[in-house]
């Protein structure tokens, strides 16, 4: 009789194992497929959603092809890199790359000048429809529409995103750049599971996921309050920033963004809008500040703790080498890493970037500074005059601003739209900067990588172990660490797909185990700026924390709806998120299969 049950059971479950979880069956949804949306049924859902659905091209479109037209691409060329017409625009990214398609070699690149008639406009990377959300219920009726049809899911903010995150093929987006409001209040209290008001975390803001990190600071500038936030002001506040860590200035003294986060509501895969904070929904709480935007709902608002509005100090150097990279530049890099350890000690942000090859082919190291409660002494120390000793070129500022909020709240060209660019980076330690050889070894490694043209060195010292407190999902390196190292190739406006493939060849096989050799491996990196092409982020933005972030993914999301490039049971799915190459269900059913025929045998 068990022989019997035992064989009746291996029937069953292969006849499950080749009907419910068969691969074909659990693809998404595309154009052609008799699964996908009839017209009338895609007008429904715009009716759902006040009209605000909307089919998407390329903006190349109007440029190259059948449809261009002189005036139309003059605007779009006008444009081009204007960062804030790229987060209204939800068929662009910041980063241009991502709008094309580079396993399919599909694009649409916009002409320099002129148009091209003759040429072809391919969908590339960019979403099929999108919806650009007003209200939680859009949300909530995109997310449902989504899963009754099938469909490839997308969530865009603002389109920076490094790695593509926010832009899928064949999807439907929810672009969330509709979901305004700020509200500061002098004593937060996180709502309990029962709706009441729980313990007092004193000060704080709650901002819609629609609001960028520029709107935020003018709020704070009017009402005398800061917040942690990124240094680019059309970046927004709820999305990838957060939700992969986010720093900026404020975090070697209060934290990265995830520290200082204390509630958000979120739409979850079942359409419902949940509260997670440390009093309801803990897992999800904690997996969604650091486990990375899009991979366990829509964020549809957060609550930051807020600060003070203290003075701040503020420095710029600029040192220049007309010869290149030479041994002057290399030894005004190791000075400015030399120094990180001391600024992170003192709750002092830096911020840095190095082109080996700059403009007419010299060298230029620039480094910026932010201290609050500082003096220009206590901010640079000697580091100038060590400089010029040494035979560089420095040119210096300093600026004492009383009120922090009022310089937050102006833009300062750290913008970044239309640009082309492949990167790869990591972590990099209190233990090996402070060490006597460590800021020799990093130099060491640099200055034996190649380095053309239009590609970039970025030393971010926004973070410090003594602010970093929070329980997260982040990869533990993340409590020692005082700087975010990244080697930035400088890519052709239009696709060159042989280049994309020696450049993603050149930074996972010589670069990232150039970084990663520095600490033995035992750094991980940042996900705001991560390799493309990465094939173990889980290791290299969570670590030993992503098992955990899985089983969550897989309570509160089963099927995937919400999927990214390199994010969490992403490598379960094919390159465009379209078909699961290891499906979660197939193992469960396997493992349940062994255990059925250990009884058999």
């Amino acid at each position: 009789m068990q022989w019997s049950y035992a064989l009746y059971t291996v029937v069953i479950a292969f006849i499950l194992r080749k009907t419910v979880f068969d691969t074909s069956v659990a693809c998404r949804c595309g154009p052609g497929d008799p699964c996908w949306p009839s017209q009338e049924q895609w007008w429904e859902l715009n009716t759902t959603v006040g009209g605000h659905l909307q089919p998407l091209r390329p903006v190349g479109h109007s440029c190259v092809g059948p449809d261009a037209s002189s005036e139309a691409c003059e605007k779009i060329q006008a444009n081009f890199h204007d960062t804030a017409w790229r987060v209204l625009n939800p068929a662009t990214m910041q980063v241009v790359d991502w709008e094309h398609s580079r396993s399919k070699q599909q694009s649409c690149p916009v002409p320099v000048e002129g148009i091209n008639p003759s040429g072809s406009c391919d969908q590339g990377r960019v979403a099929l429809y999108s919806v650009t959300v007003s209200s939680v219920d859009q949300v909530q009726s995109v997310v449902r529409f989504a899963t009754d049809h099938r469909l490839r899911l997308s969530i865009r903010n603002t389109g920076h995103d490094l790695a593509g995150r926010s832009t899928a093929s064949e999807s439907l987006q929810i672009h969330t750049a509709g979901l305004k409001g700020i509200q500061h209040v002098a004593d937060f209290h996180p709502t309990g599971p029962d709706g009441s008001d729980m313990e007092s975390q004193g000060p704080a803001v709650t901002v819609g996921a629609g609001v960028l990190t520029g709107e935020l600071y003018a709020a704070g500038a009017a009402s005398g309050y800061t917040v942690v936030g990124g240094s680019c002001s059309t970046v927004g506040v709820a999305g990838g920033w957060m939700q992969g860590g986010g720093y900026g200035i404020l975090s070697p003294l209060y934290g990265l963004g995830v520290d200082n986060v204390l509630q958000f509501s979120m739409v979850t895969a079942t359409g419902e809008l949940v509260i997670a904070n440390p009093y309801q929904n803990q897992d999800l709480f904690w997996a969604v500040r650091g486990g990375g935007g899009g991979s366990f709902g829509v964020v549809t608002s957060v609550t930051f703790r807020t600060h003070p509005d203290p003075p701040v100090t503020t420095a710029r150097l600029i040192v220049q080498s007309e010869s290149g990279p030479d041994a002057g530049f290399w030894n005004a890099v190791q000075e400015v890493l030399s120094m990180v350890p001391y600024w992170a000690d003192r709750g002092i942000a830096s911020l840095g970037f190095a082109l080996p090859i700059g403009p007419g082919s010299g060298s230029m190291l620039s480094i910026e500074l932010y201290g609050v409660n500082q003096t220009t002494e206590t901010l640079l120390t000697d580091l100038p005059q060590r400089l010029r000793n040494a035979g560089s070129s420095v040119h210096d500022e300093v600026e004492q601003v009383p009120r922090l909020s009022s310089y937050l709240n102006v833009t300062r060209g750290l913008e970044m739209a239309g640009v082309s660019i492949l990167l790869t980076s990591r972590l990099v330690s209190k233990g090996l900067l402070g060490s006597v050889e460590g800021s020799h070894r990093i130099v060491d490694t640099l200055s034996r990588l190649t380095f053309g043209p239009g590609d970039m060195i970025s030393l971010e010292g926004m973070m410090s172990p003594k602010a970093h407190k929070t329980d997260t999902p982040l990869h533990p390196s993340w409590k020692s660490a005082v700087m975010s190292l990244t080697v930035a190739r400088g890519m052709s406006r239009d696709p060159d797909w042989s280049r994309y493939q020696a450049v993603e060849t050149e930074l996972q096989q010589v670069v990232g185990p150039a970084l990663e050799a520095l600490e033995d491996g035992n750094m991980g990196s940042y996900g705001g700026v991560p390799f493309a092409s990465e094939s173990n982020t889980a290791q290299l933005f969570w670590g030993s924390n992503y098992p955990r972030l899985l089983s969550i993914k897989r309570q509160w999301d089963p099927s995937d709806l919400f999927l990214t490039r390199l994010g969490v049971a992403s490598k379960d799915w094919d390159e465009a998120g379209k078909c699961p190459i290891r499906s979660w269900h197939r193992v469960i059913l396997s493992q349940a299969i062994e255990k059925v025929w250990t009884l058999v045998k």
